[in-house]
């Protein structure tokens, strides 16, 4: 593959690994049907334990991956996405 830099031959080839943390909420249908009513009587009449498990309850939280190839020319350094 040729250098769209500098077009040169002396190109070399690298899987990356992009990696991210996404974080799940509720739908719209969930705040339509339960949360509207739901979240603000958790709160009043459970307070402390809800204040508790917003501290330190589990996250849902979910780990994406995504693999592209990066091309970088030995010349001049110029990379870029294949």
């Amino acid at each position: 593959m040729n250098c769209p830099k500098c077009n040169s031959e002396h190109c070399h080839s690298q899987i990356v690994t992009d990696v991210k943390l996404k974080t799940k909420h509720h739908g719209i249908l969930y705040w339509l049907i339960i949360g509207w009513w739901l979240e603000p009587c958790l709160w009043l009449f459970f307070t402390i334990p809800k204040l508790i498990l917003a501290i330190f309850g589990h996250k849902k939280q979910k780990i994406v991956q995504k693999n592209y190839t990066m091309w970088v020319c030995d010349d001049c350094g110029h990379s870029w996405k294949a």
